[in-house]
C-alpha cells in the first residue's frame, strides 16, 4: 500500500449520516445527498435495499475518510446512481443516489433472507453478539501494511469510528469502521476476528464478531 493510502486511513472520522430530499419529480421517492463536500467512493449498487443505518458508501473529506449511513425513518430500494466514478467530487446537498421505499417490502424480505442463509453458512452469530459484514468484494487486511500492528486484535475495544479492518478493491483500500449505534452498541469489544488476513472475501461476509463492552 501506498504511503498516501496510509495516510489516509489513519484519518477516519466518525460516521456521517446523509441528508435527504423528496423528488421532485417521481413522488413517494426521494434523493440521498452528501452531507459535505468531499470525494465520494463507493455507492451501494441499484438493488440494493437500504434501513436507518445502513452503509452507503464512503466521503473523503480534507483527507479525512467518513463512513455515511441512511438516517433514520427512511429506507428503501436503490433505483439509481448519480455518482458514476471511483472518488467524485460532491458538493453539498449533491444527489448521490435516489431510493424508492415503494418497492422496499420485498427487498427487505429478500434481504432478511440472504443474511439469513449468511448467518447459517457461516455458523450464525452468537446470540448477544453483532456481525461486522464486508460491504463489497475484495480482499480482507488486518493490517495498514505487513510491518503495521493490526487495527484491533480480539478482546479489544472499539468504540464509533473506530477502524476494525480494510477491504481492498482495485488498488483501493477501503476501512471498515465500527459504526456504533444504532446497528451495534456504542462500545463494542472484539469477540472474534473470523476473516482471515490478506484472504479474499465476497460482500456480506463475516469479518468480525462484536459483543457489547
Amino acid at each position: 500500500m501506498a504511503s498516501g493510502d496510509r495516510d489516509i486511513l489513519r484519518l477516519v472520522g466518525e460516521p456521517r449520516t446523509c441528508l435527504v430530499r423528496e423528488s421532485a419529480e417521481h413522488k413517494g421517492v426521494y434523493e440521498i445527498l452528501a452531507p459535505a463536500i468531499g470525494l465520494f467512493d463507493m455507492p451501494p449498487a441499484v438493488g440494493t435495499y437500504l434501513r436507518p443505518g445502513s452503509f452507503s458508501g464512503y466521503l473523503t473529506v480534507l483527507r479525512r475518510y467518513y463512513h455515511l449511513m441512511i438516517p433514520e425513518g427512511h429506507h428503501g430500494v436503490v433505483t439509481h446512481v448519480h455518482v458514476r466514478t471511483r472518488k467524485q467530487r460532491v458538493e453539498y446537498g449533491e444527489p448521490l443516489f435516489t431510493v424508492s421505499p415503494e418497492a422496499a417490502s420485498g427487498a427487505a424480505l429478500d434481504l432478511e433472507l440472504r443474511e439469513a442463509a449468511t448467518a447459517t453458512a457461516e455458523e450464525g452469530v452468537p446470540e448477544g453478539m453483532f456481525a461486522v459484514r464486508s460491504p463489497t468484494d475484495g480482499i480482507f487486511y488486518k493490517r495498514a501494511n505487513p510491518q503495521s500492528p493490526a487495527y484491533v486484535e480480539e478482546g479489544a475495544v472499539v468504540n464509533q469510528g473506530t477502524v476494525l479492518a480494510l477491504v481492498e478493491v482495485m488498488k483501493c483500500f477501503n476501512p471498515i469502521v465500527y459504526a456504533g449505534e444504532p446497528e451495534f452498541p456504542p462500545r463494542g469489544k472484539v469477540a472474534r476476528i473470523v476473516a482471515k488476513d490478506a484472504n479474499e472475501v465476497k460482500h456480506g461476509a463475516l469479518l468480525i464478531l462484536i459483543e457489547p463492552a
